[in-house]
């Protein structure tokens, strides 16, 4: 084979590597389901500012929130800036499961005792799930974002 002949043969695999590159991405990004775009991105890249300044007003509530979870089950507890237990708080939590924005999941927690509110997350999608929960009581408004691990089914 000669240098010319080579050189021909070099370029001409590259071209034919770099088509079956392409097409075997093209492939792998289509056709599953769970791969998609989170549900309302684009709104919330234009909410940026106001979900930052959201969360500076939460900042400077001063509350904080323990998460707790038992299979499906959903345990906050609120306690206000002084330590003390945060009543009489509406509590609601949503959240899309990492891998499957095509399945979100939401609940309205209750009062379980003082500060400790509870509530059961619907679906059977276990695994990690980002999550916001957001407060409200008398006008203030407390919102987190937490990362939480969610089992299958009913806790035992």
């Amino acid at each position: 084979m000669s240098p010319r002949t080579r050189w021909i043969a070099l370029v001409v695999g590259l071209l034919v590597g770099n088509v079956l590159a392409v097409v075997i991405l093209i492939g792998a990004a289509g056709g599953d389901t769970h791969r998609r775009v989170l549900p309302d991105y684009y709104d919330r890249a234009v909410a940026w500012d106001g979900a930052m300044a959201e969360a500076e007003t939460s900042a400077r509530l001063g509350w904080r929130g323990a998460v707790r979870i038992r299979a499906r089950e959903l345990e906050l507890s609120l306690v206000d800036r002084t330590g003390a237990p945060l009543v009489g708080a509406a509590v609601t939590v949503r959240g899309l499961p990492r891998g499957h924005a095509d399945e979100p999941v939401a609940v309205t927690l209750t009062a379980a005792t003082p500060g400790v509110y509870r509530g059961t997350v619907p679906g059977e999608r276990a695994g990690l799930h980002d999550v916001a929960i957001v407060a409200e009581r008398g006008g203030e408004r407390w919102v987190v974002d937490r990362v939480v691990e969610l089992g299958r089914g009913a806790p035992p």
